[in-house]
C-alpha cells in the first residue's frame, strides 16, 4: 500500500464542505480566490487561533524529524509553486498561535461559528499578503461527532474540532495526521480549490461531492474509508517523510492560475 494513500486512511477525512450559494457569498469566496493567487500578493500566511482546551499538535512528528506543522507548510509551498517568489508563513509552536478564551460551546452552529471568525481573523489581505486563518475549537459542529473540520464558503478562515480529532485515536504521530490533513483540507476550501473559484486545469470535480476532487489520493477527496488497522503503517509514513498532500489536478490548477 503507497504512503499516499495510507496517510488519507489515516485522515478518514471527516470534514465537512459547506457553500451558501447567494451572490455576497460568491463575490466574497471570488475575492478571497484573486487575493490569494494574483501575482501581486508576495505571502500567503496561515494564522491559527485555539480554544482553551484545543490548543493544535505541534513539535517532531515520529522519527522523521519534521516538524507537525511542516505538513501544512510544505503542502501550500507545493500549491504555490507556479507562483514565483510566493513567501508561505505558518506558524510551527504555540507562541506563533492566539489562544482565545473557552467559549463554553459543546455544539457549534454555523452562525455562531462565522461570527467567531469574523470577530478574530485578521483581514484578508494587508501589505502584500494573504491571510487565511485557522480555529481549533472544543466541541462539535451540530452535535455531529463524525465532522473534522468545517469551512463556509465565501470566508477566509476555517475550523479544526479538536474533541472529534482526538476521538479519532491512535498514537501521537496518528494524532498530528490526521490534525495537520484537516487543516491543509479546509484551507483548500477557503482558498477555493476544485472549482471554488479557482479554474481546474482539467476536470475532476466529484458531481456527487461539489469542490471535492475524484482523485481519492488527493487531500481534497471527499472521503476515504478505513480498511484496516491504521496503526499498522505509521511506520511507513514517517520513513516517507510525506508532507506535501496535494494531489496532481490541484497542483496544476494553483500552478496555472494567475487572476
Amino acid at each position: 500500500m503507497s504512503i499516499k494513500y495510507i496517510i488519507f486512511i489515516l485522515f478518514l477525512i471527516l470534514s465537512a464542505c459547506f457553500n451558501d450559494e447567494s451572490s455576497d457569498s460568491s463575490d466574497n469566496q471570488n475575492e478571497i480566490v484573486r487575493s490569494v493567487f494574483s501575482d501581486s500578493t508576495r505571502s500567503f500566511k496561515v494564522h491559527v487561533f485555539y480554544e482553551e482546551g484545543a490548543t493544535p499538535y505541534t513539535g517532531v512528528i515520529g522519527i522523521s524529524g519534521n516538524d507537525t506543522w511542516d505538513i501544512t507548510q510544505e503542502s501550500y509551498r507545493a500549491l504555490f509553486s507556479g507562483h514565483s517568489g510566493r513567501n508561505i508563513e505558518v506558524p510551527s509552536s504555540i507562541s506563533q498561535m492566539t489562544g482565545i478564551v473557552d467559549q463554553s460551546t459543546s455544539s457549534w452552529t454555523s452562525t455562531s461559528l462565522i461570527s467567531l471568525g469574523q470577530q478574530y481573523a485578521p483581514d484578508l489581505f494587508s501589505d502584500s499578503t494573504a491571510n487565511i486563518t485557522i480555529i481549533f475549537l472544543n466541541g462539535t459542529y451540530n452535535d455531529n461527532s463524525s465532522i473534522l473540520g468545517v469551512h463556509f464558503s465565501g470566508n477566509p478562515f476555517a475550523f479544526v474540532f479538536k474533541d472529534v480529532v482526538t476521538s479519532v485515536g491512535g498514537d501521537d504521530v496518528t494524532q498530528k495526521y490526521v490534525e495537520q490533513t484537516t487543516v491543509v483540507h479546509e484551507i483548500g476550501h477557503a482558498i477555493g480549490l476544485v472549482n471554488n473559484g479557482v479554474p481546474m486545469a482539467q476536470p475532476h470535480e466529484d458531481s456527487n461531492h461539489p469542490h471535492h476532487t475524484t482523485n481519492e489520493s488527493g487531500v481534497m477527496y471527499w472521503a476515504v474509508e478505513s480498511s484496516g488497522n491504521i496503526l499498522s503503517f505509521l511506520t511507513d509514513i514517517i520513513t516517507g517523510s510525506r508532507l506535501n498532500l496535494f494531489e496532481t489536478e490541484s497542483l496544476q490548477d494553483a500552478q496555472a492560475y494567475h487572476p
